[in-house]
């Protein structure tokens, strides 16, 4: 009987802990926020160079809420042809597409955490049905413009 016991309850304990190891990943696709956010930057630009402490600790802090977290370099040909169907002429911009590729916001320009955490909140609000309407347009300090 006591082994019984022990066996059921390794058993259960073994199943909590995978359950628990299952979830140390962030959240599941599921339970993403469908939005996109897409940094189109260049290595030398300036204004992007200012921007990546930021958006290191933006892609650490949502990363794992929203659908897609995306940095195209448009120093590369690849890059340079995405920045062109997105009819970006200025790095650093900021792109936030909902799950069906819909362009919901954009800022063209180098911007601070807040206002760059203001964006993607309100990006995440737009998605899930609870934006509060009109909005102000969030300040920018400057970008560079992307070769042709």
């Amino acid at each position: 009987m006591k082994r019984t016991v022990t066996i059921v309850l390794a058993l259960a304990l073994s199943a909590a802990l995978l359950a628990g190891l299952a979830g140390c990943g962030g959240a599941s696709p599921e339970e993403k926020v469908p939005l996109h956010f897409i940094q189109f930057f260049d290595p030398d630009c300036p204004f992007c160079k200012q921007m990546e402490p930021t958006i290191e600790k933006l892609q650490r802090d949502y990363e794992s809420k929203i659908y897609k977290f995306e940095i195209i370099d448009v120093s590369t040909e690849e890059g340079l042809r995405q920045a062109d169907e997105f009819g970006v002429f200025i790095t650093p911009t900021f792109v936030l597409l909902d799950a069906d590729g819909n362009e919901l916001d954009r800022i063209s320009g180098a911007a601070t955490e807040e206002n760059m955490v203001k964006f993607i909140e309100r990006g995440m609000d737009d998605v899930s049905g609870t934006s509060g309407g009109p909005r102000d347009e969030i300040p920018t300090t400057g970008g560079t413009e992307t070769g042709e």
